[in-house]
């Protein structure tokens, strides 16, 4: 069993290396991510004395923070911050971002998680990247250090191009080839041809330790291993892109899988941390010392523990104590991980990131669709041999939200046999709950230039190349019949109704491949169900309630919102308003963002919501579309969803209450989203406050309850007037007045 000691301001003289060397270690190094390159030369030159083996250890191939003003800079949720690639000493307003590369590759709505998800922001501008910086939000506040590692979540999938060695990795390895090092230990090694890059530049003098801490370390694993002579297991820095319950079993399959190549694997990160501060481990640390051994390890690296631990050799003792108990017994047990290896790589566990329990509801139907082109659908020559249908609007929307999960189970646009069931029992042909058809109706024109069992080219209205359909069905409909079923009614002055009748004849079915995200202002407000979820888990949340508007925030909406979140115990709010096509009367997009915005910034508890925008538009479907919103949002990780009276409701085609009862149509366990109804919610001139109606204690006669109706709201607006303070809070009235003032359109004409 071999020991990797790192050298830092705890083990820093003649003496202590001497110590080191006394006390059986292997090899030393010092962390390139927080050392200059003279700091690794003086180390060097203390290890040649002492005559202990030095490692070079890279900076690699990770997006980091730069310096900063002080030690530490808080950054608070809900303010704004520009991300830059030029060097300077960072703050609350500006921060470097290296390697500067990085900036060109980031995209309005990628989230980033710094410092161990200290902080967490979201990309809201992009616009001056090739001036040299980006505008981002905070999400989640947090303290951030400088050279601090970051994460990106990003709102299209991608790989980021970057470089697999630092200009000061390079300097580096230029310095230990000179004094001899013989081995490197090279961060973040994403691919084979990453190790290429070291062995090149290395020149074949050092031995390569490929480090794997990211997850294109992971899906390349087998050809990482390969090139590489050992690998280091990098839990920290491995456990920001995957979750932490991933770790232990990635750790044993990574460790069998060099085993069955003769490579040796080393495990570093947080084997003793308590012994940064205090005298004696945990048992905890000791029993995953253990374990690690048994996994099979080829060796132990121990970090802040020696480099800036106040008991520095007390921990190499001890980590000596632990493998002379346990490596007697390891060596007996040379394939104990083998059938669990076996079992996790069957399961495809290196390759799926997402593939982890979580504290959060499962997507509605077990997994969480994403449906992106890859490289073989992007090819430009293969785009321009397909027929071609141009997308709606709205049609734009459909395939956005299949593509990213929001749709979940659905892959693509419905086949007629799914049609038939959702409109008959809702549910798709399979089984699984869902209320409402998601169509892609084109003319018969178009209809016969496509062919069953091929592509088509899916285009947005300037002919521009938005997404792969796989044509599986071509299919006519009864619109009349498809009327009763869906809405109830073939009655044309239904809105949805109306629209069907306008629809063209021929119907396509198939799975898609989005190519580009719609376009729109605010897009960084429209999160993925992916990111979303991945937000709620890093907040520690499971129990989240979910909420839907097409409106700015009153004082019912937040009264009904904390009532919610405090009788259903849950961890935070979802706030998800719609932000697609409206009717004629509704709020446009700029207000309601506005207004929680201002929410979010001095209203609500903070750390207990989580705001983004939804791109959608009004099916008019009443209490079927009651259950589709709130699958919709099941699918975003939320466990209740919050049902109004007249939900989703059209004139009086439904009664007020269909939408709560729709609810109880089908089994709780098929639903899989626990609705929180409520009905009429007034202001009490009695008690001073919002009341359920339904939860009225106090008997309220009929004139000591205060209503308001939309169409006075409106009215009220565009005479410049704010509505009363019990309706509205004073700064989002001001706001929307401010607008009207300006000549902004604040209601849909």
């Amino acid at each position: 069993m071999k020991i990797i000691v790192t050298l830092g301001p705890a083990t820093n003289t003649e003496a202590d290396v001497r110590k080191i060397k006394a006390r059986g270690v292997d090899f030393v190094r010092t962390n390139m991510s927080h050392s200059s390159v003279a700091d690794m030369e003086r180390f060097i030159a203390l290890a040649k004395k002492v005559d202990i083996p030095f490692i070079v250890d890279t900076e690699g191939s990770q997006i980091r923070t730069g310096d900063l003003k002080e030690n530490t800079i808080f950054f608070e949720e809900n303010k704004h911050i520009e991300l830059c690639a030029e060097e300077f000493k960072g703050d609350e307003r500006r921060l470097t971002l290296r390697p500067k590369e990085i900036l060109s590759q980031l995209e309005v709505g990628d989230i980033l998680y710094l410092d161990f998800d200290t902080a967490i922001l979201r990309i809201a501008d992009t616009a001056q990247a090739t001036s040299g910086f980006v505008r981002a939000e905070v999400l989640v506040s947090g303290a951030v250090g400088r050279n601090k590692g970051v994460v990106v979540d990003p709102a299209t999938p991608k790989h980021l191009t970057l470089p697999p060695l630092s200009p000061k990795d390079y300097q580096a390895i230029e310095v230990g080839l000179r004094e001899g090092v013989g081995h490197i230990a090279a961060s973040f090694m994403r691919s084979g041809a990453f190790v290429d890059v070291v062995r090149q530049a290395t020149r074949g003098k050092m031995k390569i330790i490929s480090k794997i801490e990211c997850q294109d370390g992971l899906e390349n694993l087998d050809e990482i291993i390969e090139k590489s002579d050992y690998l280091l297991l990098d839990r920290g820095d491995l456990s920001k892109e995957v979750s932490l319950e991933r770790i232990p079993f990635l750790q044993k399959l990574i460790i069998e899988k060099a085993r069955r190549k003769e490579k040796g694997v080393f495990v570093a990160t947080n084997l003793l941390e308590t012994m940064v501060e205090k005298k004696k481990p945990t048992r905890a640390e000791i029993h995953d010392i253990e374990s690690t051994i048994l996994d099979g390890a080829h060796g132990l690296a121990l970090a802040a523990e020696t480099a800036i631990g106040k008991h520095p050799f007390e921990a190499i003792n001890m980590i000596q104590k632990v493998v002379a108990h346990v490596a007697p017994v390891a060596q007996e047990l040379p394939e104990r991980n083998k059938e669990l290896a076996e079992i996790l790589e069957k399961r495809g566990y290196l390759q799926s990131a997402t593939e982890h329990a979580s504290s959060l509801v499962p997507p509605h139907g077990g997994n969480l669709v994403e449906r992106f082109a890859g490289e073989e659908k992007r090819d430009p020559r293969y785009l321009s041999s397909l027929p071609r249908i141009v997308l709606s609007n709205e049609q734009y929307m459909d395939a956005e939200q299949i593509a990213i999960g929001t749709f979940s189970p659905l892959e693509g646009f419905m086949v007629h046999d799914d049609v038939s069931s959702v409109l008959d029992s809702c549910r798709l042909k399979s089984g699984v709950l869902w209320p409402l058809p998601i169509l892609l109706d084109v003319s018969e024109a178009t209809a016969r230039q496509l062919s069953l069992g091929n592509d088509a080219a899916l285009t947005d209205a300037t002919g521009a190349i938005v997404a792969v359909i796989h044509v599986e069905d071509l299919y006519t409909f009864d619109k009349k019949t498809v009327a009763e079923k869906l809405y109830g009614t073939t009655d044309e002055t239904h809105p949805g109704v109306g629209a069907l009748y306008k629809m063209n004849p021929v119907l396509v079915g198939g799975k898609i491949a989005l190519l580009k995200r719609r376009p729109a202002p605010h897009k960084n407000y429209e999160l993925t169900p992916r990111q979303v979820r991945r937000l709620f888990e890093e907040r520690g949340w499971s129990r989240v309630v979910g909420f839907h508007t097409r409106n700015v925030i009153h004082r019912g909406h937040e009264f009904i919102q904390l009532k919610a979140l405090e009788e259903t115990h849950a961890d935070g709010l979802f706030l998800h308003p719609v932000i697609g096509k409206k009717k004629a009367g509704d709020f446009h997009t700029e207000p309601i963002i506005k207004s929680y915005e201002m929410m979010m910034e001095h209203f609500y508890p903070k750390d207990r919501a989580v705001f983004a925008t939804y791109a959608t538009f009004s099916r008019y479907a009443g209490p079927r579309e009651a259950l589709f919103t709130a699958l919709c949002r099941k699918n975003f990780g939320c466990s209740h969803f919050i049902v109004g009276r007249d939900h989703t409701g059209v004139g009086a085609f439904y009664h007020p209450k269909a939408s709560h009862e729709i609810f109880d149509a089908f089994p709780s366990a098929d639903i899989g989203i626990i609705p929180v109804r409520f009905d009429k919610v007034f202001y009490s001139q009695k008690t001073k406050g919002h009341v359920h109606e339904q939860d009225d204690a106090h008997g309220h006669a009929e004139e000591e309850k205060m209503h308001i109706s939309g169409t006075e709201v409106r009215a009220r607006f565009l005479r410049g007037e704010a509505p009363p303070e019990w309706f509205m809070r004073p700064e989002i009235a001001s706001a929307i007045v401010d607008l009207i003032r300006q000549g902004e359109d604040v209601f849909v004409k």
